[in-house]
């Protein structure tokens, strides 16, 4: 069957079908009823068109929420398709002359869908784009011009576009490499993507079994460097900082550049762990450097015991990790009554209650 869709997957668009995508979405949509594989190649085209340049506009007002032109559009996918909409959002026109495009930065895919969550009705607009800077350009002028007069019907609506980038929360956190079946879980769940992206740092979760909304909360990281020391080595100057894309430090989450420097940045003040005294270990306790750390945020936090230093190697991080561990465990103190504190008021301390 997966050789099947591989045909098929290259016969549409012309490109490989990911792994991931037919394990996570398309095997389960195959053992369904129909009406749910008929959705396979409504995907088979989204996981095509979407890009890991990822930018969200939000504050549309409700009433365009669910409604339809005359045509029976989307009332919302019209004004995104509309010529106005690319000329304020989408384009820069030239000083002397206001009718030349001086810079195209139209999407390369749409995705719009209606939502309802705790009866909350709203709509969802992500915008794909092919490069960075046709995002960034967007978002620029969605900035510029994103406070809207509009009439609708026989009133006049006031409201604000504003744009979210969404690039980081498809990507890998070591090699940024785009996961689609995580782009397209996070576009038809009905949650807000910041619910997600806050429960991801620090690590929470909206759901206790092992299911796609547990899934959702998990810092994003590609099987292939999931279960690799090679890779997670090879990408450690790669790993993502969240809080420094938030707090400005980076203009593009997905630049390998802007990562390096900011992770050496991020240590100049600690000093790298000697290992000198670290004996070598023929065998380890955990396979890869992120199994020790407890969790990736711990291990890119300078200030807890479980932080790879950029200057480590997979190979001396473990070491130094397994290095600890046994080191705690031959320290810790056996439960013996020596090691009892002398004020124990010992059993005579329950004399006076009755057995009953």
């Amino acid at each position: 069957m997966y050789q099947l869709l591989c045909q098929l997957f290259l016969a549409v668009v012309n490109e490989n079908l990911p792994e991931e995508v037919f394990e996570g979405t398309l095997y389960w949509l195959l053992h369904g009823k129909r009406n749910k594989r008929q959705i396979i190649e409504r995907n088979v085209t989204h996981f095509a068109a979407m890009t890991p340049h990822q930018l969200e506009i939000i504050g549309w007002p409700r009433e365009y929420i669910g409604a339809r032109t005359s045509k029976g559009v989307h009332k919302v996918y019209s004004i995104m398709r509309s010529s106005m909409f690319r000329l304020l959002f989408h384009a820069v026109t030239d000083s002397e002359d206001s009718n030349s495009i001086k810079h195209d930065y139209r999407p390369c895919f749409r995705y719009i869908g209606d939502l309802t969550y705790n009866g909350v009705d709203k709509v969802r607009t992500i915008l794909y784009f092919t490069t960075r800077e046709a995002l960034e350009g967007t978002k620029r002028l969605i900035a510029l011009n994103g406070r809207r007069r509009q009439k609708f019907g026989k009133g006049i609506l006031n409201f604000k576009l504003e744009a979210r980038d969404r690039s980081h929360m498809s990507c890998c956190y070591f090699c940024a490499k785009f996961m689609p079946c995580l782009s397209e879980r996070l576009n038809i769940n009905k949650r807000d993507y910041d619910i997600f992206n806050s429960l991801r740092h620090p690590p929470g979760s909206v759901s206790c079994n092992q299911d796609w909304n547990n899934n959702l909360c998990r810092i994003p990281i590609c099987v292939e460097c999931l279960n690799s020391k090679k890779r997670q080595g090879k990408y450690r100057l790669n790993m993502f900082h969240y809080e420094a894309f938030r707090d400005g430090e980076y203009t593009d989450p997905l630049s390998s550049m802007e990562r390096e420097m900011y992770n050496r940045r991020y240590s100049m003040d600690i000093e790298k762990p000697s290992m000198v005294e670290i004996p070598h270990y023929d065998k380890f306790t955990w396979g890869t450097p992120i199994d020790y750390g407890c969790s990736y945020i711990h291990m890119m936090d300078k200030y807890s015991t479980y932080y790879w230093h950029p200057e480590l190697t997979a190979d001396e991080y473990m070491r130094l990790q397994e290095y600890n561990t046994l080191k705690i465990l031959k320290n810790s103190e056996p439960l013996d009554e020596d090691y009892y504190p002398e004020d124990d008021p010992g059993d005579d301390l329950y004399d006076d209650y009755d057995d009953q």
